[in-house]
């Protein structure tokens, strides 16, 4: 498998697990460029200054100087995927509110390692490349279902299983992704909204806008709104206004009358 040669940096700042990262990228990508190392707050600061952006971030919580999201909420224009790595288990909320694609616990193992790399060589691959052999086959042979049929949210301290007939719509706000429940509960979810229509059933599911996937099931009356668009009356509601965008109303209306 071709893979794109990232440049990488490392914020930790115990000298052990900084080895450790290291030996374990050097076994697993070895064609990785680790350009920039720091072991506080302040050094990486001024390195995000001098330096370019870099492709990914490995980057510990509890560093000397403070926590490394000190770092990430101070940072204009960030826009690279962090993977953070920690010996504490209380931050992964926040983590992914920060541009954090996975959290690793310490120590660090090549197992958990590996699956974080093909989590973000997924992510940032193009959508051409993202094809599923297996899925494609299973509807060639006329197979199972090759749709996503749960989702797994976090819930206080605990993971929950939430079948996918159990949610009204899933859409992202301030750089996050929620779920919102037929009951009208809302969860928060690691995965993004492209990743997560490429999976759902589109006679089921239609994305109206950049931050909404809803389901079938949830609309209750369509209206004109302003600009040639629709807005849909939605149960439960939820915080969104449900505004259908122009370029997407035709094809709206074709799901609408098939589902």
């Amino acid at each position: 498998m071709n893979r794109q040669a990232l440049k990488v940096w490392l914020i930790e700042d115990e000298p052990p697990a900084m080895r450790r990262l290291e030996r374990l990228l050097a076994e697993l990508r070895p064609d990785y460029q680790i350009t920039f190392r720091a072991d506080s707050v302040v050094d990486t600061q001024e390195g995000w200054q001098k330096m370019a952006q870099p492709d990914l971030i490995f980057s510990d919580i509890q560093l000397a100087d403070g926590l490394s999201f000190d770092i990430w909420d101070q940072t204009p224009n960030m826009s690279c995927p962090i993977i953070f790595t920690t010996a504490f288990d209380q931050y992964s909320l926040r983590a992914f509110q920060v541009n954090g694609i996975d959290y690793l616990l310490k120590p660090i193992e090549a197992v958990q390692l590996e699956k974080s790399l093909q989590k973000q060589e997924r992510l940032s691959a193009p959508p051409a490349t993202l094809v599923d052999w297996q899925r494609l086959s299973r509807l060639i042979e006329g197979g199972q279902s090759s749709y996503r049929e749960r989702f797994l949210v976090q819930h206080k301290k605990d993971w929950l299983p939430i079948q996918v007939d159990e949610v009204s719509q899933v859409y992202s706000q301030d750089s996050m992704t929620f779920l919102l429940s037929r009951t009208g509960k809302r969860f928060l979810i690691s995965e993004p909204l492209d990743k997560l229509e490429s999976e759902l059933d589109p006679r089921s599911w239609f994305r109206i806008n950049r931050s909404q996937i809803i389901h079938a099931h949830s609309v209750r009356k369509v209206s004109p709104y302003f600009n040639h668009r629709l807005k849909l009356d939605i149960q439960p509601s939820g915080e969104m206004e449900n505004i259908v965008s122009r370029q997407r109303v035709k094809a709206c209306k074709v799901w609408l009358g098939q589902v």
